[in-house]
């Protein structure tokens, strides 16, 4: 069923409230009660759009997830510069989602949510070249990936002291080395 406009703004509201509230307790077990008081809601307003604070946790990041720039279908990544230009697209994005990345990466610190922007990094990015034989390969991608997301909790914390384009460049170099191994 298609989400009406209202149902769209509400669940914003929502969502925003979380994230803000995440924000400045990020210690605190947020309530239903908490959230719908930020949101300026009622109760049942929020149960009319979710079950429970871990349904709304898990549409945040189904949402940041679905977001994050790919290469299209047909479309291969064939140099450095390429692949540079679309790390860049996705710490941009990043970057403009700083509030919703820093609740759930920095604050939350879910593993939960690591595990899922992994396994989703690796499922978006699977047209890049490696080598499926091997599971050295495999592994270094794991640790590629991982390291990244470490490298965006520090960048995130630091308040994005380099460019977007510094750090694609950066993670680059640090990743060729991860991911040229030998069988």
């Amino acid at each position: 069923m298609q989400e009406t406009r209202r149902v769209r703004m509400t669940k914003k509201l929502i969502k925003e409230a979380y994230i803000e509230l995440l924000s400045t307790n990020p210690d605190k077990r947020l309530s239903i009660t908490d959230i719908c008081n930020c949101a300026d809601i009622n109760r049942s307003t929020f149960y009319m759009h979710y079950e429970d604070v871990q349904c709304l946790i898990k549409e945040i990041e189904d949402d940041l997830i679905s977001q994050i720039p790919t290469i299209a279908g047909s479309e291969s990544i064939s140099n450095d510069k390429e692949f540079i230009n679309l790390l860049e697209k996705t710490f941009d994005y990043v970057k403009a989602n700083n509030s919703a990345f820093t609740a759930l990466l920095v604050r939350l610190d879910s593993n939960k949510f690591k595990e899922r922007l992994t396994s989703s990094v690796l499922d978006k990015y699977k047209n890049l070249p490696i080598n499926k034989d091997s599971i050295l390969s495999k592994y270094g991608y794991f640790y590629c990936i991982n390291g990244v997301i470490g490298l965006l909790k520090e960048w995130i914390n630091d308040n994005f002291p380099i460019t977007s384009r510094e750090l694609a460049e950066l993670t680059l170099r640090m990743s060729m080395g991860a991911t040229n191994i030998n069988k």
